[in-house]
């Protein structure tokens, strides 16, 4: 199981990635190789063929900047020297585990998704090729004839990003649910979600106020007697939603 910095590294990859990583479809690809900016300061996200990790690269930085006006590309630097400390790591075996613990309907959806959105590029590219590419890369007859054949380019790939635009977000919700600790406000762990419910810190109160057997047996009173929370299973993460249709091209 991924805990919460690892599902939050997965999904930082961008939902392609993270879809490939839990159907385990990176660990086939040998010249996987990458990174990518992170949203927490002084850190890089670098990914191999074998796993994604978390970089904190601050110390480097100092030492970088200490070094004043001394040529980054050249000579023995000091920050040559230094490695990055790794805050999170994710192999894609351990990726690959996690996704096979999820509801088959969800590596389906994920598996018809990530498919849609080949067929499309390849829809794409295949009438680009057929016409020999972007229109302002060929000569014309005539300025009426790029005129016509541009305004046709720009009428199909309109479609085609808004068809790539449906999927990325039918993409997103699918790994919201599959990663769902990667959402911002969701607790650290259950003793802060109970220190979240009104009743539990009323109760938490009473408790510590009972300082006889009487008074603790009225705070029992007070407390098993209070209203049930509201139920909210249908605001669940991990509610599937209705199967959306595939988007035209």
């Amino acid at each position: 199981m991924l805990n919460r910095d690892q599902q939050q590294l997965l999904g930082a990859l961008g939902t392609g990635m993270a879809s490939d990583a839990l159907l385990d479809r990176l660990r086939q690809r040998g010249t996987l190789e990458g990174g990518r900016s992170s949203n927490r300061a002084g850190c890089w996200i670098n990914y191999n063929r074998k796993a994604v990790q978390l970089e904190d690269h601050s110390e480097i930085s100092v030492v970088l900047r200490a070094a004043g006006s001394e040529s980054p590309t050249g000579g023995d630097q000091p920050w040559r020297r230094m490695k990055p400390t790794v805050v999170v790591k994710v192999t894609w075996a351990e990726a690959a585990a996690y996704g096979a613990s999820l509801p088959p309907e969800l590596r389906d959806e994920l598996t018809t998704l990530d498919r849609a959105e080949r067929d499309e590029n390849q829809a794409w590219w295949k009438y680009s090729n057929e016409r020999g590419g972007w229109p302002h890369r060929r000569r014309f007859n005539s300025d009426a004839e790029h005129r016509l054949v541009q305004d046709e380019w720009g009428i199909v790939y309109g479609k085609h990003i808004r068809a790539l635009g449906a999927l990325w977000d039918r993409q997103k919700a699918a790994i919201s649910r599959a990663l769902p600790l990667t959402v911002d406000d969701e607790p650290v762990d259950l003793l802060e979600l109970l220190d979240q419910q009104p009743a539990a810190q009323d109760a938490v109160a009473s408790a510590r106020a009972a300082s006889t057997p009487v008074l603790q047996a009225a705070a029992l009173q007070r407390t098993t007697g209070g209203a049930r929370p509201p139920d909210t299973a249908d605001g669940c993460l991990f509610t599937m939603p209705a199967a959306d249709s595939a988007p035209g091209r």
